[in-house]
C-alpha cells in the first residue's frame, strides 16, 4: 500500500472519537508493560507509577512469573490526581536462592487489602486455586522470582466523587500533610462508579544491587487508547483492549512502520491488536564482552502477551499465531536466528538449535519463555544463570567476538511466524511477520584498576530497536 495513501486513511481513521491503541514514544498510557523484575542475585526491583493527569484511577497491578506468564501477584492501586506510587519487590529470604518474592511498600496510596506487603503466590500455575489449572512448569515458589508485570488503568474516577475524596491527600487547617482516608473507601462502589481512562500514567523501574553498586533502569513501555470505556474483574487484562473505531468488534491497532508512518490494522481480537503493536520482525542491540574491562552483556527479550497465545490450559480457543508451539513441558520453544556483526563489519551466523550441536553457541532451546535473558557467555556448562542478571530463564549467544552487534531475526523458523490476520482501511487483510516483543539490553563493567584497593561497578541499560515487516493479498503490504 503506498506510503501517502495509508496516512491519509490514517487521518480520517483517527478523526473524531475513534481510538485506536498504539505504543506511545511520548511514554503516556492507559497501560504500561514493565519487560522484566528479578530478586535473583541479591537484586531489588524497585518501580514506580505515576498519574500525570488531573482525575484520579484505579488500576490493576499484576506481576506475571516468567515462564508462561501466569499470575504471581495482583492487586488494585488507587491514585489521586497527579499522585505517585512506588513498591520494591524483593526476595523473602535473601540468603536461599529457593526462597519466593515479596512486594513492599510504604506509599499512602490505597491499595486493596491494605497490606504494605503481599508476598507473591503460587495460585496461578500449582492448580490450588480454582480457574487456574496448573501448568507443566515448575511448581515451586522459586518460580516467582523474576519475570515481568503491568499496570492497566481500569477507568478514571469522577471528579468530586466521594471516592476521589477518600484517595486523594488533604492538608489540615493546620497545614499538615492528611493521608487519603484508605481505611472508609469502598472497593465495589469505587469500580462501579469508574469513567474510561485518559493516557496520563508513566512508569519506571530500578534493578539494584546495594552490595555491589549496581543499577538498571529502564521505562515502562505505554499503551495509549487502550480502551474505550471503563473495565472492571475480571475484564482487566491486556487481552480487553477494545476500540470504537474497529468494525470487527474488537480493537485497532496502531502500528508505525519502518519510516514512521502511522498502520491502522483493525482485529477482531484484543489481544491481536495488542500484539500487533509490539510486533517485530527483527530485534537489534550491542553486546559487551571484553575480559580486559571485566565486562558482561545480558539481554531481556520479553514476549508480553505470549500466554494469550500458547497458554492452552487458561486460553483453551485462543489461536497460537504468531507463536507454533504451546506451553508443555515448562517450555514453549520459539525457533529463531542469532546474526552477531564485531565493531570491524566481520559477522557470524547462531542458527536456531539446540546445545547439542557444538557449532551453534546456544546452550539452552531459544527463547522458550515468555520472559527470556540472552547472555553472552564464552562456554557456561548447562543451567548457569545469566552473566549479568542472574537470570535462570535463558538462552546463550556465544559471542565470538569481545564487543559488537547482534540482530534476532524473529520471523525466522517454524515456517515462519506471523500474527493472524488484520484488517486494514480498505478491507484488505494484512499479516504482521515475527513475534511481539519488549525489552532491553544491560551491561555491567567492573573496573579492579579504579583507584589503589577499590572495585568499581558501571552499569548501565540500552532498550531494544527493532524492525517491522508485513505481507498483504498480494504480496508485500507497504
Amino acid at each position: 500500500m503506498p506510503t501517502k495513501l495509508v496516512a491519509a486513511i490514517a487521518a480520517a481513521l483517527f478523526a473524531g472519537s475513534a481510538t485506536a491503541v498504539s505504543l506511545n514514544p511520548r511514554g503516556l498510557g492507559q497501560a504500561l508493560i514493565y519487560p522484566y523484575y528479578t530478586v535473583n542475585n541479591h537484586q531489588d526491583t524497585l518501580l514506580s507509577v505515576i498519574n500525570t493527569g488531573d482525575t484520579g484511577k484505579a488500576l490493576k497491578v499484576r506481576f506475571l512469573e516468567g515462564y508462561n506468564g501466569r499470575t504471581a501477584l495482583d492487586f488494585l492501586v488507587f491514585l489521586a490526581p497527579h499522585d505517585t506510587w512506588v513498591a520494591a519487590v524483593s526476595a523473602v529470604d535473601p540468603a536461599d536462592p529457593a526462597s519466593g518474592a515479596k512486594l513492599v511498600t510504604n506509599d499512602d496510596s490505597c491499595i486493596d487489602g491494605a497490606n504494605k506487603e503481599k508476598p507473591f503466590v503460587t495460585y496461578g500455575f500449582d492448580g490450588q486455586s480454582p480457574g487456574f489449572p496448573a501448568d507443566d512448569g515448575p511448581q515451586e515458589i522459586a518460580r516467582v522470582r523474576e519475570g515481568s508485570f503491568e499496570i492497566i488503568a481500569l477507568g478514571d474516577v469522577v471528579r468530586s466523587s466521594t471516592t476521589e475524596r477518600r484517595i486523594s491527600p488533604s492538608r489540615s487547617a493546620s497545614g499538615d500533610y492528611v493521608p487519603p482516608d484508605c481505611e472508609h473507601l469502598d472497593v465495589d462502589a469505587a469500580l462501579a462508579g469508574l469513567v474510561a481512562p485518559t493516557n496520563a500514567l508513566m512508569g519506571s523501574t530500578m534493578i539494584v544491587n546495594a552490595g555491589d553498586g549496581i543499577f538498571y533502569s529502564y521505562n515502562a513501555s505505554a499503551l495509549a487508547g487502550f480502551t474505550d470505556r471503563a473495565l472492571t474483574p475480571p475484564e482487566d487484562t491486556l487481552a480487553q483492549a477494545n476500540s470504537n473505531a474497529s468494525t470487527l468488534d474488537g480493537a485497532v491497532a496502531t502500528v508505525y512502520t519502518n519510516d514512521g508512518t502511522p498502520l491502522p490494522i483493525d482485529y477482531a481480537d484484543g489481544i491481536d491488536a495488542v500484539s500487533a503493536v509490539f510486533m517485530a520482525d527483527t530485534v537489534y542491540n550491542e553486546f559487551l564482552t571484553a575480559s580486559s574491562m571485566g565486562a558482561s552483556t545480558d539481554w531481556v527479550v520479553t514476549f508480553p502477551t505470549k500466554a494469550f497465545h500458547v497458554d492452552k490450559l487458561l486460553y483453551p480457543a485462543s489461536r497460537t499465531s504468531p507463536f507454533v508451539v504451546p506451553f508443555k513441558d515448562g517450555v514453549s520453544p520459539v525457533t529463531t536466528n542469532f546474526f552477531q556483526t564485531g565493531r570491524e563489519s566481520d559477522q557470524q551466523t547462531i542458527s536456531g538449535c539446540s546445545g547439542g550441536d557444538p557449532n551453534c553457541g546456544i546452550v539452552d532451546d531459544l527463547l522458550r519463555y515468555q520472559v527470556n535473558v540472552v547472555s553472552f557467555l564464552a562456554d557456561p556448562p548447562t543451567g548457569t544463570p545469566s552473566g549479568v542478571l542472574g537470570s535462570r530463564l535463558t538462552a546463550n549467544a556465544k559471542p565470538f567476538r569481545a564487543e559488537g552487534w547482534m540482530q534476532i531475526d524473529l520471523a525466522y523458523g517454524d515456517g515462519g511466524h506471523s500474527l493472524n490476520r488484520g484488517q486494514l482501511p480498505d478491507g484488505s487483510s494484512v499479516y504482521l511477520l515475527g513475534l511481539p516483543a519488549t525489552g532491553f539490553m544491560a551491561y555491567n563493567v567492573i573496573n579492579t584498576q579504579a583507584q589503589p584497593g577499590k572495585l568499581s561497578n558501571y552499569s548501565g541499560t540500552f532498550a531494544h530497536r527493532s524492525q517491522m515487516a508485513c505481507i498483504g493479498n498480494v504480496g508485500p503490504c507497504l
